[in-house]
């Protein structure tokens, strides 16, 4: 029997176009170097001890990638980067998906980001959730597992009652299925998993 009363979103890359709005940041510095950043952004929050600010790790991502390429990192450059990171456009049908799901479900963000640039992400968007859990709030990063067990239980609901949404199996979707927490893969980028839909409004076949 379907028990879901709350279906959580990854946003960056899930929900709103982040690899757009750093691409576009790195582009002016040098082209082609967005496949690799993210590959370094990966890492750094995945072997995190202790928590950081995510502007602070965009930032060093950002300073690894430069050096590796014998590029000079300046302030502004990284600066540049957290503001168009905190600024990633929504894709449309994340909107038009959530203002279905908002009729029938509580809808919740776990992310891995910081308070102040989420808030920047969200502006005009704060309606369509009733939870926004960030990396600041729970003291971890995806993946690792205790981002979403606080995340859980700062919603105040059982494991079994979430079904978690995201376009990247290696941040969230493979420690969602170790916890036993119900996920579909929103296929943005070609990765592979079972449970997929195309767009948003798709969700519903899993619901």
């Amino acid at each position: 029997m379907n028990n879901v009363r709350v279906i959580t979103f990854d946003l960056y890359g899930t929900l709103v176009d982040w690899k757009s709005s750093i691409g576009k940041s790195l582009d002016f510095i040098m082209p082609g170097l967005v496949d690799e950043f993210f590959r370094i952004e990966f890492r750094n929050v995945s072997n995190i001890k202790g928590f950081e600010r995510y502007s602070d790790i965009l930032k060093k991502t950002l300073k690894e990638i430069l050096s590796e390429n014998d590029i000079e990192y300046e302030d502004e450059y990284g600066e540049m980067l957290v503001r168009m990171f905190s600024k990633s456009p929504f894709f449309p049908d994340s909107i038009y998906g959530l203002l279905k799901l908002k009729k029938m479900y509580s809808i919740g963000i776990i992310s891995n980001t910081e308070r102040r640039l989420i808030n920047i992400t969200l502006a005009g968007m704060e309606d369509l959730f009733d939870y926004v859990i960030t990396a600041e709030d729970t003291r971890f990063y995806k993946p690792n597992e205790m981002a979403f067990r606080e995340a859980i239980r700062m919603m105040d609901i059982k494991k079994d009652e979430i079904l978690h949404v995201s376009s990247y199996p290696q941040y969230d979707l493979e420690t969602a299925k170790k916890l036993g927490i119900r996920n579909v893969h929103l296929n943005r980028y070609g990765y592979q998993w079972d449970n997929e839909i195309r767009r948003l409004d798709e969700i519903f076949k899993f619901l």
